[in-house]
């Protein structure tokens, strides 16, 4: 099975990870299996209903090496929308990144939801997982608020919980949570997102040569906004570059579009009981199963693929049982790989990075056991909640083990 591998990623960016030491094997083969398990030469495969819902995604990644000032990418959004973005300043002199807001007509509320920007590095894989981190903390304090609300709501009306509903695929908080931050937004006005500043003509985050910044945000827009995604010089006025500024092509590589429904649910209707030396596994992301989002780029008209659903946010909802604890450990398949993940379970948020015992992966051969459920003769429901990291390659299996570990010490 293909995937996304250091093989077919962009050679620039190969280039850039072999001259830091990762394409060529940072971490020697001892050093790479430390606190890793080998994938196992047997399993199965769990079947999976996958259902794809949620905000519209705005993606700029094409071009991702900028090599001259112009917008990056625009298009126009109105209700629950997703913005991924990923770019390096390849120019001689610090430039300066903005994703520029502004109302369309009328005055536009925007709601805010998760946010996740990394911070500027010459290390692709450091920005990208700082982001993912601060993307998930947020998702996981607003799922606890989220949470109490409903329960809230529950005793209010006295109303019992059907345990035998349908997985819910709605996962945005906007109604759920009644303190999400806002902006209100006239005509003539405008927000820069990555700074948070309002109407400020010089706002953005700067870049020096050879820094990358990488973020993911959602927002819910009560009626059409703009988004702008632009490189420009650090002194210049955002509001007015935005109107007279150049679209600058997209590369090579057309990563780069507008797509519905940005969050993809793989609903497994089986529970995960394990048995001593078997092992169950989930492969998503790969450029075989068709799960691959297509849209529009806006600015050209042109068809294009998110060739690894850059920006999409994946939900494996299942359910754990038998007597014995079970490990959920994750497998980049495609190799390097360094992102963040969480585990809803038993009422509770577990966030962790991937992997979580070493900065990287690098073989593509490993597991990292980063999640423990004990059913304890019980029936648990589970959802483990990730989304592919810029810099980071594809495709991702979950592996489903017994710990044998913690049950030697039991039994």
């Amino acid at each position: 099975m293909k995937g996304i591998s250091l093989s077919n990623i962009p050679s620039r960016i190969a280039a850039l990870l072999a001259g830091f030491g990762i394409a060529g094997g940072l971490f020697s083969a001892g050093q790479a299996e430390a606190g890793f398990r080998k994938v196992p030469e047997s399993y199965q495969e769990v079947k999976a209903q996958i259902v794809q819902s949620g905000p519209t995604l705005l993606f700029s990644d094409s071009p991702e090496m900028v090599y001259e000032n112009g917008i990056l990418y625009r298009d126009v959004i109105q209700g629950e929308g997703r913005v991924f973005f990923h770019h390096t300043n390849e120019m001689e002199n610090t430039r300066k990144l903005s994703v520029l807001m502004r109302p369309v007509e009328r005055i536009a509320t925007v709601t805010w939801g998760c946010r996740g920007i990394g911070d500027p590095d010459k290390l692709y894989y450091i920005s990208a997982r700082k982001g993912q981190t601060r993307y998930f903390t947020e998702y996981k304090e607003l799922k606890k608020k989220a949470h109490k609300a409903a329960l809230k709501e529950t005793r209010k009306k006295k109303a019992k919980v059907n345990p035998k509903k349908k997985p819910l695929t709605d996962y945005s908080f906007y109604g759920k949570v009644a303190d999400l931050p806002t902006s209100t937004l006239a005509r003539g006005e405008f927000f820069e997102v990555l700074s948070q500043e309002r109407n400020m003509s010089h706002a953005g985050v700067r870049l020096k040569p050879k820094q990358l910044l990488t973020g993911l945000f959602d927002f819910y827009a009560s009626q059409p906004v703009e988004i702008i995604v632009m490189m420009s010089d650090t002194a210049e006025d955002i509001e007015h570059f935005s109107k007279t500024a150049k679209q600058l092509p997209m590369d090579e590589h057309p990563l780069r579009g507008t797509y519905e429904k940005s969050d993809l649910t793989y609903i497994i209707k089986e529970p995960v009981q394990m048995k001593w030396y078997r092992q169950k596994a989930l492969c998503m992301a790969s450029s075989d199963d068709g799960t691959f989002l297509r849209g529009v780029d806006k600015m050209t008209g042109k068809e294009t693929e998110n060739h690894g659903n850059y920006g999409v946010v994946y939900h494996v909802q299942f359910s754990a049982a038998g007597e014995h604890p079970v490990n959920l450990g994750i497998n980049p398949w495609g190799g390097e790989f360094c992102g963040a993940g969480l585990l809803l379970y038993g009422g509770k948020a577990e966030l962790t990075r991937i992997p979580h015992t070493d900065v990287f992966f690098g073989r593509g051969d490993e597991i990292d056991d980063i999640f423990e459920i004990d059913p304890d003769h019980k029936k648990v429901e589970a959802e483990f909640v990730w989304s592919p990291p810029g810099a980071s390659n594809l495709p991702v299996r979950v592996f489903w083990s017994i710990n044998r570990l913690k049950n030697s010490k039991k039994y």
